[in-house]
C-alpha cells in the first residue's frame, strides 16, 4: 500500500475507510487520573534506560510535586501544537533515543544477524504509550483496519490467523483438495518505512489531530 500511494490516491482505493465521524482524539488535556494510569500499567520496571540514563522506576516512584510537573509537560505536548520552536524544541530535547544492536540468538554473528533496538528515554515511552492507545481506541471504534489485519490488536492475536490455517488445512485433508500457501516477508520492513508515507497515509484515513 505505501509503495502505490500515488496509484491508492489517484483510484480512491479505500477511500470508504476513514475515521469521519469518530469521537476520538490524537490532542487534548490528561487528568491526573489519566496519567497516573499510564504510568502505572504502561512504563515497565527493569528496562534498558534511555540517553538520559533515568529507569522508568523514577517516574513510577514520583513524588506529588514531580508529578504535576510530569502532567503539565505531557499536557503542553497536546494541546499546544501552535507554540514556537524555541519552545517545541525544549519539549523535544526529552524525546530522543539510543539504537542498540540486539543478537537474534543462533551461533553466527554476522551483521544480519543483529536486530536495532530503540532505547526510549521514559517520558518519551510514556508519551508513545499515550498515542498508540488513541490511535488504537480510534481505528478500532470505526473498523478502520481489515478484519484479517491480526496480531498487535486486543481480540485479534496472530494466533487468530493460526487457527484459520490449520481450519483451511483440516478441510483441504478432509476434502481431499489442495492448498497452496505463499508467505511474504519483507526485509528490514519496520526500519524501511517511509515516515513520509505514513503521515500521509492517517491523513487519507482522516485519523482526527493528524495535520
Amino acid at each position: 500500500m505505501i509503495a502505490a500511494l500515488e496509484l491508492k490516491t489517484k483510484l480512491k482505493i479505500d477511500a470508504h475507510r476513514t475515521t469521519s465521524g469518530s469521537q476520538g482524539r490524537l490532542r487534548g488535556a490528561f487528568t491526573s487520573q489519566e496519567i497516573a494510569k499510564y504510568v502505572e500499567y504502561c512504563l515497565k520496571p527493569g528496562k534498558t534506560p534511555g540517553p538520559n540514563k533515568r529507569p522508568n522506576e523514577l517516574l513510577k516512584t514520583m513524588s506529588n510535586e514531580e508529578f504535576l510537573i510530569m502532567q503539565a509537560w505531557v499536557n503542553e505536548i497536546f494541546t499546544l501544537p501552535e507554540k514556537t520552536i524555541d519552545t517545541a524544541r525544549q519539549s523535544w530535547s526529552t524525546m530522543n533515543d539510543t539504537i542498540s544492536q540486539l543478537h537474534k540468538g543462533g551461533s553466527t554473528n554476522k551483521t544480519s544477524d543483529q536486530r536495532p533496538a530503540v532505547l526510549l528515554n521514559s517520558g518519551y515511552q510514556l508519551l508513545n504509550y499515550i498515542i498508540n492507545e488513541w490511535l488504537k481506541r480510534i481505528v478500532e471504534q470505526t473498523n478502520l483496519l481489515e478484519p484479517g489485519q491480526g496480531g498487535g490488536r486486543q481480540g485479534r492475536s496472530v494466533n487468530i490467523n493460526m487457527q484459520k490455517m490449520h481450519f483451511v488445512t483440516h478441510e483441504a485433508h478432509r476434502q481431499g483438495k489442495r492448498v497452496d500457501r505463499v508467505d511474504i516477508d519483507f526485509r528490514n520492513a519496520f526500519n524501511a518505512m517511509s515516515e513520509a508515507a505514513l503521515w500521509h497515509v492517517m491523513n487519507l484515513f482522516h485519523i482526527p489531530g493528524v495535520d
